[in-house]
């Protein structure tokens, strides 16, 4: 009698430390997954923070470069190049040949912005500048999540109509603003969304000629 009672009580304190046990796994998950949630919540706005501004970086970059687009004489455009994800134009940046700045803004195989800047040619006039000298490469901005089908550049004429890239000699002379769409993203696993800033840059220097154009 007092072995089987022995027994039992054994028995009873084996239920209790394997509930015990139990109740301590679920406690210690439960914390775990709290706390695992709260890091990667805390490293998702981090990341949000990064991307909003890498995105107001690039955008303050571009924006300010192409507002300086000017013709290089009356009848001409600003831009050689106007594609999607790449435009090349005269900018009014006098140098000491004291004519504008040829300005090539890109987005190379990495998805990275690059700008490629050359001067005028010394001893070359408007409005036949020459651009042979070596381009100096500035690093724009990272994490460009624009798709192909996505762009970064959009040309407008001066009725607001979008004008279809890339653009012809004919359509680059009508360009009147040009529309940055930026779509931004830090490479991560974190559930955390694009973001996207869009900017539609007016050409206030486009009519602009230098003394030299007369």
């Amino acid at each position: 009698m007092t072995r089987t009672r022995r027994d039992q009580r054994g028995q009873s304190s084996l239920v209790e430390v394997a509930a015990v046990l139990i109740v301590l796994t679920i406690v210690m998950t439960m914390l775990y997954t709290s706390v695992d949630s709260a890091g990667r919540a805390v490293a998702g706005s981090s990341l949000r923070v990064t991307n909003l501004d890498e995105a107001r970086t690039l955008m303050a970059v571009l924006t300010k470069d192409l507002r300086t687009a000017t013709r290089l004489q009356s009848g001409t455009s600003p831009f050689v190049v106007a594609d999607t994800r790449d435009v090349t134009f005269y900018a009014n940046l006098d140098d000491s040949t004291g004519g504008p700045r040829k300005i090539r803004i890109y987005v190379d195989t990495n998805n990275e912005i690059i700008a490629s800047v050359q001067t005028a040619d010394a001893g070359s006039v408007a409005p036949d500048y020459t651009y042979t000298g070596p381009a100096k490469l500035r690093y724009v901005g990272r994490y460009l999540a624009n798709t192909t089908t996505e762009p970064v550049f959009q040309y407008f004429d001066d009725t607001g109509t979008e004008l279809a890239a890339p653009l012809s000699d004919t359509d680059r002379l009508a360009v009147d603003s040009v529309q940055i769409t930026l779509i931004v993203r830090a490479a991560s696993n974190l559930p955390v969304g694009n973001v996207t800033l869009v900017d539609q840059v007016r050409l206030p220097n486009v009519d602009y000629q230098s003394t030299a154009g007369g």
